[in-house]
């Protein structure tokens, strides 16, 4: 039972952070529609992904309560969870890593934080798709903390998500100074704040499926929050674009 319960709960949070990213882009098209093509392009990408994400794990899921129920073994196999939660959930996130670093550019109009986000997030990237290839050649979870890559992925993305908060933090600071017109340091101060309480939350989630994994060795306690995790990143993303999108219109 003990090993169940993270996959019910993170399977349920799981569906419904989906339903609100649905609403989300469905507000989103309806009220941008000429909106930026790349904005746009992101959007979808990112949808589309949460949906095969929620679509993998949710099979998995169905398999252990279902078919599947009473077999204790079938809790240690990998299933599909190779793809949809290292590979998907560390390309997600890198997507929204990436905007991150874009909009401190735009704020910044300096290289040097976006850069290193930018680094961040490919290394965190790399090391998910490197953790979903050693899972499916594992086949078995019993065999997977064995392995250091799933340590390097959550811990960068850690990182990336505390990197992108202390940048923030930093233009929030900078955007109070005289240079800025009122009306341009009001709408700065309103988009960086919503971006620092989102950075806050994606980092604030990596930081609980890092302890979780590295506290619990050998228990998928993780999954709890592993499973959902990318679903807040593209939140995220939908979030600062609309309001940002708002202020700026």
């Amino acid at each position: 039972m003990d090993r169940t319960i993270p996959l019910f709960v993170g399977t349920v949070a799981n569906w419904g952070l989906l339903g609100a990213l649905v609403v989300q882009v469905y507000i989103y098209y309806l009220a941008f529609p000429k909106d930026r093509l790349v904005s746009k392009i992101i959007v979808a990408f990112v949808a589309i992904a949460e949906i095969l994400q929620t679509i993998g794990s949710s099979r998995d899921t169905i398999r252990i309560f279902g078919s599947g129920w009473g077999d204790p073994e079938i809790l240690n196999e990998v299933g599909w969870a190779w793809f949809s939660v290292p590979i998907l959930g560390s390309l997600v996130a890198s997507v929204g890593q990436m905007f991150f670093a874009w909009r401190i550019y735009i704020i910044a109009k300096s290289l040097y934080v976006p850069t290193v986000i930018a680094i961040l997030a490919i290394f965190q990237l790399g090391a998910g798709i490197w953790t979903g290839v050693d899972i499916i050649r594992a086949k078995v979870f019993s065999q997977f903390r064995l392995f250091i890559p799933p340590q390097a992925w959550l811990s960068a993305t850690a990182v990336c998500d505390l990197t992108i908060v202390a940048g923030m933090v930093f233009y929030l600071l900078k955007a109070k100074q005289p240079e800025f017109k009122a009306k341009t340091k009001a709408t700065l101060s309103r988009i960086i704040k919503l971006t620092v309480n989102t950075g806050v939350l994606c980092a604030l989630s990596a930081i609980a499926n890092l302890y979780l994994f590295l506290a619990f060795d050998g228990n998928n306690y993780h999954l709890g929050v592993c499973i959902w995790l990318s679903k807040v990143y593209s939140n995220s993303i939908l979030v600062v674009s609309t309001v940002s999108n708002v202020f700026i219109a």
